[in-house]
């Protein structure tokens, strides 16, 4: 098995690890962080190191190394630690789990992320670094840049352009040729049908909380 180092220790490194170690070829062997949020000596009872003295410990001729951070400043600090990982000659690993559907065996790029019953169809491309979550739908001739987010159950239309470093919130759904431009966020539920430059942002409102409780609404509407 290859080994690999996942790049964090927060609540999404512990689920990739999860992935990594039941449904891939991969051994996960350690966790790294900056040095200045080393709080912790294991998680899952293997070490956890500081990324300045982590060549030293498990050199990149040996070893693989996978940046499982989420996406904070729009991706931006999993980009800068992607890019610190490479510089420092590490391999960058991928995931994509054995439940998703990719049937155009569409290449996936390096430190990239596919989880369970998403569809990747196929002439689509997916760059480098991007996280796509459970239950999406990537569509056919649609083209996902380096470093971007998709939360769980997005819909990308055919032939649709994802910028560098966007976000797609949950169930959020961009339409059939829409553009994206770089640095863009959808946020959940919103439908983008029309195509938007660099750092546009989409936000549909929240569902307004009823007037009634759950008890007086059960009466009134006759469910008790």
């Amino acid at each position: 098995m290859t080994k690999v180092i996942l790049f964090g220790d927060g609540k999404i490194a512990e689920e990739i690890y999860y992935y990594f170690t039941n449904d891939s070829a991969y051994e996960v062997v350690a966790f790294c962080v900056d040095r200045a949020y080393l709080t912790k000596d294991t998680l899952f009872g293997l070490p956890v190191v500081a990324f300045e003295d982590v060549t030293g410990v498990y050199p990149p001729s040996d070893y693989e190394m996978f940046v499982a951070l989420g996406y904070q400043d729009l991706n931006g600090l999993r980009q800068r630690k992607y890019e610190a990982a490479k510089a420092a000659g590490y391999r960058l690993a991928r995931y994509i789990c054995s439940k998703a559907s990719n049937f155009g065996n569409v290449g996936i790029g390096e430190n990239s992320l596919v989880l369970e019953n998403a569809t990747i169809q196929p002439l689509s491309t997916i760059g480098n670094n991007v996280f796509v979550w459970s239950g999406n739908h990537i569509g056919h001739h649609a083209e996902v840049r380096d470093h971007v987010y998709v939360a769980g159950h997005v819909t990308v239309g055919g032939d649709a352009v994802i910028g560098e470093n966007c976000f797609l919130g949950i169930n959020s759904t961009i339409g059939h040729t829409v553009t994206l431009g770089a640095n863009c966020i959808v946020g959940a539920g919103a439908l983008v049908l029309k195509s938007a430059g660099d750092g546009s942002v989409f936000i549909e409102p929240g569902t307004a909380k009823f007037r009634l409780d759950s008890e007086h609404f059960m009466k009134l509407s006759g469910l008790k």
